[in-house]
């Protein structure tokens, strides 16, 4: 595969990353004030662009070599556990004030 074929799909992750970002900001910077429904708003499109930043980065470690493949990997799994931790965050204060 071309090494064009693997910078597209670098540009596309670092754009879905760029998004998720936004949305892990507006989360941590959220209040007791936040109303509900923004915070479901943010769960739903980070769930979404996690998703696709997943996608994205398992085509991309299938084109690497393997000296970038252990880099790539390291980086994608430090950012999705960050995701997915925001994503836990914003469950329970759904649940918390669901109650």
């Amino acid at each position: 595969m071309s090494d064009s074929v693997i910078r597209k799909l670098k540009r596309k992750r670092t754009a879905e990353r760029t998004k998720a970002t936004r949305f892990i900001t507006a989360k941590n910077e959220s209040t007791v004030n936040t109303p509900l429904d923004d915070y479901e708003n943010y769960r739903g499109r980070l769930q979404e662009t996690l998703d696709q930043v997943v996608r994205l980065g398992d085509a991309i470690q299938y084109l690497l070599e393997e000296r970038e493949y252990t880099v790539n990997v390291e980086t994608c799994e430090e950012y999705i556990d960050s995701a997915k931790r925001v994503l836990l965050k914003a469950n329970q204060e759904i649940g918390g004030r669901l109650v």
